[in-house]
């Protein structure tokens, strides 16, 4: 789906190169993180494929076409994106704001308003209370759901995402983490998500690429980057912690099996992930816990000994 060749950008002739001769691949339907630390070129490569920001060098494909070669204002129109300050029009309702893109796009009234509330229900806001708000009568975490619809307004197979939900409190943005992912198991996007988190990025990413001086260091899985560091930038960047940081990509239903638990072990849902489990344990000073299904219902046990076996 978004293919890009040997890019590279510099912001003067001659001068040092912002992205160096990157080459990568997102398929289609996939998330794919990119972080590294600041100045490393993440937020650079990816306002190139929208063309906020022109390649002084080679080529960048995007549902089989060379972006260079599409009118920049058509292309921004067929690819949704979101940043960190939302970038909501504060004049306009909540309802023209989704609108925004279909409009131009020519859609009738009819199927934008169905679409504004489809999409209203699909990050969890009612159209009853919303659609007549305005951006300033939301609370940041509701601006950015927001932020979100008004990008997937006119269904486009790609999805732009600079630091989406960095200037959101930490709880709710661990929430709109968890949703945004379950949206995007629905709606199949192709996404690019430039974030300075880590963590976030093993939560949304279906790969990582991790940059530094303008080129990917590594580009894998999750499990595959906390698990084999390509090398000791890598190493280092993920953090002594890594083994900890992967149990968050299993779940309780992983690492469970169906024996009975102690009578008075602590209990924890069999959806929840590992790296939680064990927090978990640890607060109960206990090696063990009841696993509990969406009803609540005793469904096997998990053991210290099977998280880490994972």
């Amino acid at each position: 789906m978004i293919n890009m060749e040997h890019v590279t950008k510099r912001y003067t002739d001659g001068g040092p190169a912002s992205v160096d001769d990157l080459s990568i691949a997102v398929p289609e339907g996939t998330t794919t993180a990119l972080i590294g630390p600041s100045g490393c070129g993440k937020t650079t490569t990816m306002r190139m494929i929208n063309r906020l920001i022109d390649p002084t060098e080679g080529k960048i494909i995007v549902n089989g076409e060379d972006v260079t070669k599409v009118d920049p204002v058509q292309l921004r129109r067929h690819i949704g994106y979101v940043i960190q300050q939302v970038g909501l029009f504060p004049h306009m309702t909540i309802a023209q704001n989704i609108a925004a893109v279909p409009k131009l796009l020519g859609w009738e009234d009819a199927r934008i308003k169905s679409r504004t509330e489809e999409l209203l229900h699909l990050v969890g806001l009612d159209p009853n209370e919303m659609l007549k708000r305005y951006p300033r009568q939301l609370s940041g975490g509701q601006r950015q759901r927001i932020g979100v619809a008004r990008a997937l307004a006119a269904d486009p197979p790609v999805l732009l995402m600079d630091e989406p939900f960095g200037a959101i409190d930490p709880i709710a943005r661990t929430r709109l983490q968890a949703e945004f992912r379950q949206i995007l198991q629905r709606v199949k996007k192709t996404v690019v998500l430039v974030t300075h988190d880590l963590d976030e990025a093993i939560r949304l990413g279906d790969r990582i690429a991790i940059m530094k001086d303008g080129k990917i260091v590594q580009y894998d899985t999750p499990d595959a980057v906390l698990s084999h560091p390509a090398d000791a930038f890598v190493e280092n960047f993920v953090g002594i912690d890594r083994a900890i940081k992967r149990l968050s990509l299993f779940t309780v239903a992983d690492a469970m099996n169906g024996d009975a638990p102690s009578n008075n072990a602590r209990s924890v849902r069999q959806t929840s992930n590992l790296r939680d489990a064990l927090a978990l344990m640890v607060a109960a000073n206990s090696d063990v816990l009841a696993v509990i299904d969406e009803h609540g219902t005793v469904t096997g046990k998990l053991s210290r000994d099977a998280i880490f076996s994972v």
